[in-house]
């Protein structure tokens, strides 16, 4: 039998699949750091939050420490439109910081919410079976969260 292009054929169909796989792996690689270092910038401005006075002035200190502490994401210094972390309109970073008190033993908790939208590069549009459309490049959002009870 002549089997001459048949290593060529395989490749051709073989390529898209892996190439594919390839960008999966670096997005996702690209969003899970991402999100390692919004979590740490939360945990940080809610630590700097209970070790200073227990106010509500502090605040735009607890967001200056937090968007600082994100080394290498630009992470800007506004407020949360609510508390399930939603940038305002025209930003792809925000911060929300609670303040509340432990009604049974009467402690200071300080929350620290930081949301950022991570840029997609990976160029998939179109509709993917059980997960909908699919519309990329465009932006996936990460959240970090810190709860801490204020320091006496």
């Amino acid at each position: 039998m002549n089997q001459r292009g048949q290593s060529t054929v395989e490749f051709v169909l073989l390529v898209p699949l892996l190439l594919t796989l390839f960008f999966l792996i670096f997005e996702f690689g690209r969003v899970f750091g991402s999100w390692l270092l919004i979590t740490n910038s939360a945990r940080e401005g809610a630590r700097y939050g209970v070790t200073q006075t227990f106010n509500s002035s502090a605040d735009s200190n607890i967001m200056t420490v937090a968007s600082n502490r994100a080394r290498f994401l630009s992470v800007q210094q506004v407020a949360c439109q609510n508390n399930q972390g939603q940038p305002p309109t025209g930003s792809t970073s925000c911060i929300y910081v609670s303040r509340s008190t432990d009604s049974s033993t009467g402690d200071d908790m300080l929350s620290v919410l930081v949301a950022y939208q991570v840029q997609t590069l990976m160029p998939i549009t179109g509709n993917i079976p059980y997960l909908g459309r699919i519309n990329y490049p465009g932006f996936i959002t990460v959240y970090g969260q810190a709860d801490m009870r204020g320091e006496q």
